[in-house]
């Protein structure tokens, strides 16, 4: 509770959401619930107790008690003392000495002359067990007018529900906040730039401890520049720290195994750690207030799983590495033993995946209670709505342009199973399109200028589709986009061939590791100058869930650390170069351009943005070159033609340059010597 008490003053002055809740608290505290008794419960740094002062700051109604569990209650005694303190303050006097039954009288009768009823709020309930036989007895004495409300980390068990009291309580468990709601707190303290609200969302996931650790962070330094590493990574073991608080050993090394899997069970976590799980452990772990029971098995909370993961990998790389590995084998046993659940477990190994950035990307949240339904006539003007809604909030800077949003009814008159609907609670929160591109849709498709490249240059194939068309609830995207992946992956069974056409940048390299292959050809700009691309998945050889299968097993059968390189040179560089486009995503990439040349890093960036760093860093000395000396020059180009632009084959690089194959080959390897050079250089 110290994090919490420091923070107080930042959570009490910005709070948001919770009406719902407050409205509840407020009418059981008024007189107008059907119980006596209300226990509101969640994960640490949720904001219970933030929530119960919120109530306390607006009440007028009843004589209000707060007793604070975080303040030591080892007997009777300290919940007494507390009282008395409260009932001084008030103006009583002599209560020194005074056992409960004089204070409970105390306060009934203050009641009685005020003409109104007494409402007790006990906060931090997990630390009363020491009095759980007594306060039951004790709250007995008061009126049947009295209101009670606790808050603590876990719904009432025990004690608590076998003294009689069962009947008169009502929970309450609190959720994180809603996108909605960390966008309003971003606004109230200032932190106005889309990409930090983003980050502030997205390392949070709607936690309100951790969401005012994050806007501490970011205001004390540049509130328009995301957190460094080293400021995510304090963040982190912060918060692990609190949610650590009172766990036992072995709970807390189940908690670390569980995190390596999207769901787990007893059984994953023998496996991963070796060893006969204990039962007690076990039951204590999946009791935590952030981790909730699925039809087939346990899953954390998202930031949860979040925080625990990058701890893990920050603290003990090799070991998450290898624990990985062993979740990743697991899965593929149970497989082999299941063949009916193959479909269902190509999750549970993508989120296995090597790169952080499919893991990221892929499994940021999960949404409850949806239904995926065919697409009607009537939810066009919504999924239009969607479509424009969900790529302005992703790309800013496409503001003002309308994409493809003009060729959404004519597909879905062309086909109307072309669009595929995602609903929660009876409202349209997303859709994708997966269109087949049989002769009357290509008459449509070739009608959008940004597909004319695509449209002119496709081979036509049998049972083929495009996928262009994506959309969610800006403030659900997060909680939404496991879902549609999934949905995704599984019509992905029923095809031959698909191209995905997307101007969503975050998704290009993610695309490349999960099994699709770049089609240059394809890409296209709107008028208004947004680029598309196209990448496309073959399936004419193996289904989707076996190339998946084949991708992930690449690094993980046989795999060994080996120690990195200690000299580096000019091949070195070639290789790296050769892979230019793969550097935001490919973290190994990264460490190596890291080792050949650790001075040009001068900055402290996070590993998602170290790549991009890099790629601009090098393109810097290239355009230097090219803006340089005259034989810098051509090599400049020669670099910026072959690796930065990826032009392929290298005879139409030779061709652009005017120059024969072995001159161009010999310059090439002189344009390699001549990068190296400059980028040693301090």
């Amino acid at each position: 509770m110290q994090i919490q008490a420091k923070l107080y003053g930042a959570e009490r002055d910005f709070f948001v959401g919770r009406e719902k809740e407050l409205e509840i608290l407020r009418k059981h505290a008024a007189g107008l619930s059907d119980c006596q008794w209300l226990h509101i419960y969640g994960q640490s740094g949720i904001g219970k107790s933030t929530l119960l002062q919120q109530l306390m700051a607006e009440l007028d109604v009843g004589e209000i008690y707060f007793l604070d569990g975080s303040k030591t209650i080892r007997a009777k005694e300290d919940v007494l003392v507390q009282l008395a303190i409260q009932l001084r303050s008030a103006g009583e006097r002599d209560l020194e000495d005074k056992d409960q039954e004089e204070i409970v009288n105390r306060m009934i009768r203050r009641c009685a002359q005020k003409g109104c009823h007494i409402v007790l709020l006990l906060d931090t309930f997990e630390n009363w067990r020491s009095v759980e036989e007594w306060l039951p007895q004790w709250l007995g004495q008061f009126e049947e007018s009295v209101r009670i409300i606790t808050a603590g980390r876990h719904s009432l068990t025990g004690g608590w529900l076998r003294s009689g009291w069962a009947s008169f309580i009502n929970s309450l468990p609190l959720n994180s906040l809603t996108p909605t709601d960390v966008d309003l707190y971003a606004r109230k303290r200032g932190l106005a730039s889309n990409e930090t609200k983003s980050q502030l969302f997205q390392f949070s996931r709607g936690i309100p401890l951790a969401m005012t650790l994050v806007a501490e962070m970011m205001l004390k330094g540049n509130q328009y520049k995301p957190l460094a590493r080293v400021e995510q990574n304090h963040l982190i073991s912060v918060l692990m720290e609190e949610l650590f608080e009172g766990l036992e050993a072995p709970v807390r090394r189940l908690l670390e195994a569980a995190s390596v899997f999207w769901r787990f069970n007893e059984e994953r976590l023998s496996s991963l750690l070796d060893e006969e799980i204990d039962y007690e452990s076990f039951r204590k772990l999946i009791k935590l207030p952030f981790i909730v029971l699925k039809e087939d098995g346990w899953m954390l909370h998202d930031a949860v799983r979040s925080w625990a993961l990058e701890d893990i990998m920050l603290r003990k790389p090799q070991t998450y590495e290898q624990m990985r590995l062993k979740a990743l084998n697991q899965i593929r046993l149970e497989e082999r033993f299941n063949p009916h659940l193959r479909q269902k477990l190509h999750l549970d190994k993508m989120s296995l995946h090597e790169n952080p950035l499919v893991r990221n990307i892929c499994f940021t949240s999960h949404l409850e209670n949806v239904e995926v339904r065919r697409c009607h006539e009537c939810d066009i003007p919504v999924i239009e709505s969607l479509y424009l809604r969900y790529h302005h909030f992703v790309l800013p800077e496409a503001s003002e342009d309308i994409l493809m949003v003009r060729l959404i009814r004519p597909i879905w008159e062309a086909d109307p199973s072309s669009f595929i609907t995602i609903w929660q609670e009876n409202e349209l929160v997303a859709f994708f399109g997966k269109i087949p591109l049989h002769a009357e849709m290509l008459k449509v498709l070739e009608t959008e200028p940004v597909l004319q490249p695509f449209v002119n240059g496709w081979k036509p194939v049998h049972n083929s589709y495009l996928v262009c068309f994506v959309g969610f609830v800006p403030e659900l995207a997060a909680k939404t986009q496991t879902y549609v992946i999934n949905t995704l992956i599984n019509h992905f069974s029923q095809s031959e061939w698909l191209l995905d056409f997307t101007c969503l940048k975050e998704w290009f390299p993610v695309l490349e590791l999960c099994g699709f292959e770049p089609a240059p050809w394809s890409n296209g700009t709107t008028e208004s100058g947004t680029e598309f691309r196209g990448f496309i998945l073959d399936l004419t050889q193996e289904d989707y869930l076996s190339k998946l299968d084949r991708l992930l097993s690449k690094s993980s059968i046989g795999e060994t650390l080996t120690e990195p390189k200690s000299t580096y040179d000019v091949n070195d560089l070639k290789t790296l170069m050769k892979a230019y486009s793969k550097l935001p995503v490919d973290p190994e990439l990264s460490e190596n351009y890291i080792r050949m040349f650790p001075h040009r890093i001068t900055v402290d960036l996070t590993i998602d943005n170290l790549g991009n760093y890099i790629q601009n860093d090098i393109l810097d000395v290239v355009n230097r070159l090219i803006d340089g000396e005259d034989s810098d020059a051509i090599l400049g180009k020669l670099l910026k033609y072959a690796f930065i632009q990826g032009i392929r084959p290298h005879e139409l690089v030779a061709k652009k340059i005017n120059l024969s194959l072995s001159t161009y080959y010999r310059y090439l390897n002189k344009a390699l010597e001549r990068l190296y050079q400059v980028l040693a250089q301090n």
